[in-house]
């Protein structure tokens, strides 16, 4: 017994964690959203919608604070649980826990019954089969 415990405390940290079986989405379950002075931790069930514009990415929350990050909507989509955020839009990302309704006519969705975001033609169809209607 003494002897594997040895050997594991013979292995760097970095090698330690490569073994260990996590999923850092779903062990970690928060964003790390980088602006120019500081990096925010955002636990990802706070997170409502994310914005983006050319290569930034505003992240909305719950609470209606807005951060800013200097990454791309792609890279913030990366680092989000795929089975709890979708793209709606070239310009928006959404948690679907915080969809309302939807609003067939003017392809809008809405979160929290008070935003109204645009649904592009190109991920309507998918978003609807996503929701089951």
């Amino acid at each position: 017994m003494m002897s594997n415990i040895k050997k594991i405390a013979a292995v760097p940290l970095q090698g330690l964690l490569k073994l260990l079986p996590l999923n850092k989405k779903t062990y970690w379950k928060k964003l790390a959203v980088t602006n120019f002075d500081e990096i925010r931790f955002i636990p990802f069930e706070e997170i409502m919608y994310c914005k983006s514009i050319n290569n930034y990415t505003t992240v909305f929350v719950q609470n209606g604070k807005s951060y800013l990050c200097c990454k791309t909507l792609k890279e913030i989509a990366s680092n989000l649980p795929e089975e709890q955020f979708v793209r709606i839009h070239h310009s928006y990302l959404v948690n679907i826990q915080c969809i309302t309704s939807l609003k067939k006519h003017d392809n809008e969705l809405e979160l929290n019954n008070t935003i109204s975001l645009p649904i592009s033609r190109t991920q309507k169809t998918s978003l609807y089969y996503l929701l089951g209607v």
